[in-house]
C-alpha cells in the first residue's frame, strides 16, 4: 500500500494494530447495545397533525417554531404548495386540488393524524393570483381573503375527512400568526 501523505505526518501511527483492536472492541461494544435496546428510532405511532402550509421560503423557519412550540416537532406531516391552503379552494388553482386531496386522504390513513392545520400568509404571490393585486396594498382585504380561503379550505377538508380537527392561521412577516375562526 502506498503512503500519500508526507513521511512522519502520523495518520499510520494512529491506526497501529493496538488501536484498531480498540476500534473494533468499541464497534461491537455499540451493536450489542443497540441489539440489547432495541432501534434507536421511534415506532411510527401516528402523528398530531398534518400542515397544509405554502412554499415560501421566507416563512419556513417560522412555521417551523409555530409547530415546535405547539410540542409538534416530529410529530407532524406537512404538504407544501404554492399558496398553501388557499391553492385548495381558489379556482385558478383548480388543477393542484387532486393532489391535495389525495395527500390529505393517505396521511390521515398512514400517520392517524388528528389535527389539520391550515397556515396562509401575508405578502403571498399565489394569493394574490387567487385574489387579485388589491390584496398586495390593503391589509384589511388581505385578512378578509385570507379568512374567506382559509374557511372553505376548512370545509373542504371536513368533507373528506369529518374527524379531523382544522385549524386556521394566517402568519405575519415576522412570525406571529392570527387565528382565524
Amino acid at each position: 500500500m502506498r503512503h500519500l501523505h508526507q513521511a512522519g505526518c502520523g495518520c499510520l501511527a494512529a491506526l497501529s494494530r493496538r488501536n484498531l483492536l480498540g476500534l473494533g472492541l468499541g464497534a461491537a461494544a455499540i451493536a450489542a447495545t443497540v441489539s440489547a435496546t432495541g432501534p434507536a428510532l421511534a415506532l411510527d405511532e401516528g402523528y398530531e397533525a398534518m400542515l397544509m402550509k405554502c412554499i415560501d421560503p421566507r416563512f419556513t423557519t417560522e412555521v417551523w417554531k409555530y409547530m415546535s412550540s405547539r410540542g409538534w416537532q416530529n410529530k407532524y406531516s406537512q404538504f407544501n404548495i404554492a399558496g398553501g391552503p388557499i391553492a385548495a379552494v381558489a379556482p385558478i388553482f383548480q388543477e393542484w386540488r387532486a393532489a391535495w386531496e389525495a395527500n390529505l386522504d393517505i396521511s390521515v390513513q398512514l400517520h392517524s393524524v388528528k389535527r389539520l392545520i391550515g397556515m396562509a400568509h401575508r405578502d403571498c404571490g399565489a394569493a394574490a393570483l387567487a385574489y387579485g393585486d388589491r390584496i398586495k396594498t390593503d391589509r384589511a382585504f388581505e385578512t378578509e381573503m385570507l379568512g374567506q380561503g382559509l374557511r372553505a379550505f376548512r370545509e373542504q377538508a371536513l368533507k373528506r375527512q369529518p374527524q379531523l380537527i382544522v385549524e386556521l392561521g394566517i402568519m405575519d412577516l415576522n412570525g406571529t400568526v392570527e387565528a382565524v375562526s
